[in-house]
């Protein structure tokens, strides 16, 4: 399995708290997930409104101080960008994806991919090996309780002069080590991605990598550092049915042991 650099959207800081409505349950009527974000919604933009005009005349010019105006711009933005996430989130959870037409799926170095949830088709398959890797490991280790394991590179591109990570380090591994994710079935000890059941015997066969177990170390260093994508839990769980459907009956091989 080829490594694949990946790439995560930095996260404006998140503002301040505010006061939000009663808790949805966790099964939500979509319509009431509707009329809580219709709600929420006006209710921050009536926030915004009176904020932004502190700063204005009587006729709605700007008679403040430009930088205070800007900040407080800055700020309903930020806030704004939250809610939408927010937003989302809870419709998708309401709703769920469609299935009868494509979403976006951010891959590595911004590209971007036109995937169909369940459909686990070419261009999904290209989609979580080239940046999302992460989020059908753990989409798998999810539904199944399967261990995850991240194929590092032995050595760290700092003796390159390439790598310029600093202290972006977990378990003893640099970010720059951490190449692929992928979930182990346990009966035999294959490596399962979106490309299928690998024979771990291959991986270490090559010579580059070693097989490390994640650890929440690891995954809160791939959470969190800005080379790696944000995951795509939504999409990579809408895989998990129909990549296991697909693996079918494997030969097995002698369980590998993964590098301490």
């Amino acid at each position: 399995m080829p490594a694949h650099r990946h790439r995560r959207r930095r996260r404006a800081p998140a503002p301040s708290s505010l006061p939000r409505g009663p808790p949805l349950p966790a099964t939500p009527d979509p319509r009431s997930v509707v009329h809580q974000i219709l709600a929420d919604y006006r209710q921050m933009a009536a926030r915004h409104h009176a904020a932004l005009k502190d700063h204005c005349d009587i006729e709605g010019v700007m008679d403040g101080e430009f930088d205070a105006y800007e900040e407080t711009r800055r700020v309903t933005a930020l806030e704004a960008d939250e809610k939408l996430d927010t937003f989302i989130q809870l419709l998708t959870d309401a709703f769920g994806l469609p299935d009868d037409r494509p979403v976006t799926v951010l891959g590595a170095d911004g590209v971007e991919f036109q995937v169909t949830p369940s459909r686990l088709d070419e261009t999904a398959r290209t989609a979580f090996t080239e940046g999302q890797c992460h989020a059908l490991a753990r989409a798998v280790a999810e539904s199944t309780g399967w261990k995850t394991v991240v194929l590092a590179d032995r050595e760290c591109a700092d003796e390159y002069d390439a790598c310029g990570m600093g202290n972006a380090v977990a378990d003893g591994l640099c970010i720059c080590q951490l190449s692929h994710l992928a979930a182990v079935r346990p009966h035999d000890g294959y490596l399962v991605d979106a490309d299928g059941a690998h024979d771990p015997q291959d991986v270490l066969g090559e010579g580059r990598f070693d097989i490390v177990p994640m650890s929440p170390a690891l995954w809160k260093l791939i959470d969190t550092h800005p080379t790696w994508r944000d995951a795509d839990m939504p999409v990579a769980r809408s895989m998990v049915g129909p990549l296991l459907d697909s693996l079918g009956a494997l030969p097995t091989c002698t369980p590998v042991k993964v590098a301490a």
